[in-house]
């Protein structure tokens, strides 16, 4: 089952890319994605997947360890890490313009999954660690 928190994904706008929502909506689901791959690799079920942008979760059956687990709740920011690395451009960005989403990059596409990935492995390790 598939589930869509909008206060969620407007959440991760606002933390992630005001400026950009629409690359916003792009990395939140290649993050999804990412999550639902990891299940399928690791031969679980997907049961469900809400999809909130950083704040997401996916829920799957037939996993049978703690590091099954974590690696399924860190395979979303994973995701968004490799697209950052894979389309590049953060390099050659100052740092105050990688942590603030309110300005203007010349690489967006690239900065806000690297952004993403950072503010959902920050949550990410506050659920699963909870």
């Amino acid at each position: 089952m598939l589930s869509i928190d909008v206060i969620g994904l407007v959440f991760t706008m606002v933390l992630v890319g005001a400026r950009y929502p629409h690359y916003v909506l792009v990395a939140a689901l290649i993050h999804d994605l990412g999550r639902i791959m990891m299940v399928l690799f690791l031969h679980g079920n997907v049961e469900t997947v809400v999809a909130a942008g950083a704040f997401g979760t996916a829920v799957a059956s037939n996993i049978k360890s703690n590091w099954q687990a974590l690696l399924i709740t860190f395979s979303g920011p994973l995701a968004n890490y490799i697209v950052s690395a894979t389309v590049g451009g953060t390099e050659y960005e100052k740092t105050a313009r990688l942590l603030n989403p309110l300005v203007s990059v010349s690489h967006p596409f690239a900065v806000v999954n690297l952004r993403l990935a950072v503010v959902s492995i920050l949550v990410s390790s506050w659920l699963f660690w909870q």
